[in-house]
């Protein structure tokens, strides 16, 4: 099984039970068993599909299609692969996300496919790259700390 694969599965058992503690049991246990149908019965499926796809999949078995107002909110932003990581670029993602969560008590903005930004497949992580993340999620934190409802209880989460 391809290195890729086995880690983009890893990232949605994590997630599934991440989301696992903020939803419905049930739901996560239905989540958990169809990735791992996928995993052992499909896996050249999953290696065709990006990680963001499979986590809005994912959202959608947890929260359902639609959620009445007062439920939990959940955005997603999947990081794509570019040279620059502009602030201003960045602040675009991020306040498109936080206004998906814009009035809510509680939610969580989840990113994913940012350390593949900073240093793609076949890169070495070095210092410089560990400081072009640092300083990445810095602004990240920075916006939604800017953004957030006041009052409301937001949980961001990296993969």
């Amino acid at each position: 099984m391809p290195k890729v694969i086995v880690k983009t599965v890893d990232q949605l058992r994590t997630l599934n039970e991440l989301l696992g503690r903020v939803s419905d049991p049930d739901r996560a246990e239905h989540a958990r068993r169809a990735l791992e149908f996928a995993f052992q019965e499909q896996p050249d499926e999953l290696a065709n599909v990006s990680l963001g796809k499979y986590v809005d999949k994912l959202a959608r078995l947890h929260f359902g299609e639609e959620r009445e107002p007062s439920e939990l909110a959940f955005a997603h932003w999947h990081v794509p692969l570019l040279e620059d990581f502009s602030p201003l670029w960045i602040r675009q993602a991020i306040v498109t996300e936080m206004k998906k969560l814009a009035g809510r008590r509680e939610g969580i903005l989840l990113v994913t496919g940012l350390r593949e930004a900073v240093c793609p497949e076949g890169k070495y992580w070095t210092k410089h790259c560990e400081s072009q993340y640092q300083r990445v999620r810095n602004w990240i934190d920075e916006l939604v700390c800017e953004w957030v409802t006041q009052g409301s209880n937001l949980q961001v989460f990296v993969l």
